[in-house]
């Protein structure tokens, strides 16, 4: 018997919705082709600018390495009355190229959380992509403890949750609708308490010496931004992110590290916000003579970066030495990239306390993945715990049927409570 060939979304168009996107695709290719060739004019003249080291090839021995992550529902289930999203988190332990973890019965774990379907689906987006990071910090912690791991690989940036939590961190949850969020027993109120749970895990693995986080979504812009600082020229900058601009340059067997590039006194965060709030800096440097203009212009870039740290991390009463360590303790994360495969872009690395990078990169240099260019075990852990869009959905039908099954509970408002928002199609 043949096998079956899914049919593809343009197939399924009416004739005259497909001519029109075929013609658009033409239309599209040909605006693309002219931007990568200016792109690839400036890539010719930043070749010589950056600077590349070789990683190293040294012996690192047999390790044992623990690695975690974890994936929330793509989509949300969408019912007339109810919101839900599902979560599930994972660690494997590698003592050299042996998994030891299968038989460990604590080493998965999942949860959900529902809200009314009339509140914020942002919100609700936002809180749940929290309680899934929240696991991961703590199984990662449980990890490290259990095995006496030599590294840890954690999935994403160390800090990189901090994004939006200023829209939820004063929200109470019950206020929400959201009854019960609570973790290892304790019970969490506001969206503050929730930020806060992530952040101190996420200090104590930071602050171990044994964690790395492997970045996998780049969207830092800091060669952009340091390119304009040169001469405060929009037009000379490549509009991509770092990664995609290294792809084009790096070599394999080689790695990029920001410090040779910005130096020690501003991060990479800082050139990254320097190019993303331009418009507002070039009003403040208009006037200044040009010796003065970097040093202002990153004066006002880690002002407003300090402010926005702060506000997403920190409680309202929190003290100005308590803000200022935390503003450090994100700005001061080190991340570089290494290109390891001809087939993929280099990764990009965070590093934790007190970690050897040298030791590390030698470390990704025997496990990587050439299909990908991340580690060996990331990938194993990533198809392990991936969360598929329908799982949401099929979950409310879960608790849907179990409803239905109440005897205490009238089954026709049970089901209208289900019924999916768009009654022309299912979710």
């Amino acid at each position: 018997m043949s096998e079956s060939v899914e049919e593809s979304a343009f197939s399924k168009l009416p004739t005259k919705l497909q001519e029109t996107f075929f013609e658009l695709a033409a239309i599209a290719a040909s605006k693309i082709s002219e931007i990568l060739r200016v792109e690839e004019s400036k890539l010719k003249g930043l070749r010589g600018l950056l600077k590349f080291r070789k990683v190293p090839d040294g012996d690192v021995g047999k390790l044992r390495v623990g690695v975690v992550d974890g994936s929330i529902s793509p989509r949300l289930s969408e019912r007339l009355g109810l919101r839900m999203g599902v979560y599930a988190t994972s660690y494997m332990v590698f003592d050299g190229d042996e998994i030891i973890s299968d038989n460990d019965d604590e080493s998965m774990e999942a949860g959900y959380l529902m809200s009314p379907q009339t509140g914020s689906s942002l919100h609700t987006k936002k809180i749940l992509s929290l309680l899934c990071t929240l696991l991961e910090r703590d199984l990662a912690l449980r990890c490290m403890k259990r095995y006496d791991v030599d590294l840890m690989l954690i999935d994403g940036s160390f800090y990189g949750f901090r994004t939006r939590c200023s829209e939820i961190k004063d929200k109470k949850f019950r206020d929400l609708g959201i009854e019960g969020v609570e973790f290892r027993g304790k019970n969490l109120e506001k969206g503050i308490d929730l930020v806060e749970e992530i952040y101190a895990k996420t200090l104590s693995l930071k602050r171990s010496g044994k964690v790395i986080g492997v970045i996998k979504r780049v969207r830092t812009a800091a060669i952009d931004g340091w390119i304009l600082s040169r001469n405060w020229s929009p037009e000379e900058t490549l509009n991509r992110n770092d990664r995609a601009i290294l792809r084009a340059l790096m070599k394999v067997g080689e790695y990029f590290d920001y410090v040779d590039l910005l130096g020690s006194k501003w991060g990479y965060l800082h050139f990254s916000a320097l190019k993303g709030w331009f418009n507002y800096v070039k009003k403040t440097i208009r006037d200044l003579p040009g010796s003065q203009k970097l040093s202002k212009a990153l004066e006002y870039v880690d002002n407003k970066l300090r402010l926005q740290i702060v506000t997403d991390l920190c409680p309202s009463n929190t003290t100005k030495a308590l803000e200022n360590e935390v503003f450090r303790e994100v700005i001061g994360t080190r991340r570089i990239y290494v290109r390891l495969s001809p087939y993929a872009p280099p990764a990009c690395i965070e590093f934790g306390d007190k970690i050897d990078i040298e030791w590390v990169l030698s470390y990704l240099r025997k496990i990587t993945n050439p299909a990908t260019g991340l580690p060996f075990p990331l990938d194993l852990v990533d198809e392990n715990i991936s969360v598929d869009r329908r799982l949401a959905m099929e979950f409310a039908d879960e608790v849907e049927s179990r409803l239905l099954q109440n005897p205490e509970l009238d089954a026709d408002n049970t089901y209208g409570e289900f019924e999916s928002i768009n009654p022309q199609k299912a979710e």
